[in-house]
């Protein structure tokens, strides 16, 4: 398993793309949190497996800086879904493969 500290370099990730919709989010849409309570937002949220990247770390995607506040039931290792504001949005992303790099974890940005 690749797991964060392993990261020093990029590492190639499957990409989806979700939106706040019901089909995306199921039951969980009507609250519009992500799983570490903030408001999703595009171009910022993106969700991961939280025992391989942990919840509030700062990542690139493609050279994008995103944080991972949110979690999925489909996201597994090696895998992020990149949130967006719509669902025709999220579509015409499709699924990618993309380079991930770990930027600085939440305990690194206390220091």
């Amino acid at each position: 398993a690749l797991i964060i500290s392993s990261m020093a370099q990029a590492a190639t990730f499957r990409a989806t793309a979700y939106c706040g919709c019901s089909k995306c989010c199921g039951k969980w849409a009507k609250y519009h949190k992500t799983a570490s309570g903030t408001t999703p937002e595009q171009g910022r949220t993106v969700a991961v497996d939280p025992d391989q990247i942990p919840l509030g770390t700062h990542i690139t995607i493609n050279g994008v800086e995103y944080i991972a506040e949110d979690t999925g039931s489909g996201i597994g290792e090696n895998r992020v879904d990149i949130y967006f504001n719509s669902h025709r949005e999220a579509l015409k992303f499709g699924v990618q493969d993309v380079e991930v790099e770990i930027i600085k974890t939440e305990e690194e940005e206390g220091k």
